[in-house]
């Protein structure tokens, strides 16, 4: 399943993408889509099959499913 991940600031994203070549999940940094968030910031793709709960953090504030052109909200941090 591809998903984007987004996050409260932009070295959060950094951080992540680093995080996920570590462990060869293929991925990278993308300016968000404007259908996810107003604000002008970056966030990271990938793919991954395993349980979304291995790879949340506290840095983490949304992660989408992509599906096409969709995108479905699967994980929103606790506010």
């Amino acid at each position: 399943m591809t998903y984007i991940v987004l996050f409260y600031t932009n070295s959060s994203a950094i951080k992540f993408a680093k995080f996920i070549k570590r462990f060869n999940y293929p991925g990278e940094l993308i300016p968000l889509p404007r259908k996810l968030t107003s604000s002008c910031g970056m966030g990271v793709k990938f793919d991954f099959t395993g349980s979304l709960s291995e790879i949340i953090s506290g840095e983490i504030e949304k992660i989408y499913a992509v599906e096409g052109d969709r995108y479905q909200l699967v994980y929103r941090a606790k506010e």
